[in-house]
């Protein structure tokens, strides 16, 4: 099984929410991928909102966030 990011709610004042499926200014969000990075003395948190072409809906840098994931099963096509 694999997960996949399903939801990002964004803890801030308003909150935001980012689903898969969900439009997004007029955008349907196909993917929700964590990008950040971990340093020795730090950990930079980032997320990237993409739409149907691959283009950059949203970017969430180092803020407090809710990720919900849902398993999908891998598909081996390997024979």
């Amino acid at each position: 099984m694999l997960q996949v990011i399903q939801k990002l709610t964004v803890v801030s004042n308003p909150t935001r929410i980012f689903e898969v499926g969900t439009e997004q200014d007029g955008r349907e969000i196909i993917e929700i991928r964590q990008v950040g990075s971990e340093f020795e003395d730090r950990i930079h948190s980032e997320f990237i909102v993409t739409d149907e072409d691959g283009l950059m809906i949203a970017s969430i840098e180092n803020a407090p966030v809710i990720v919900d994931y849902k398993q999908i099963a891998e598909h081996d096509n390997e024979k």
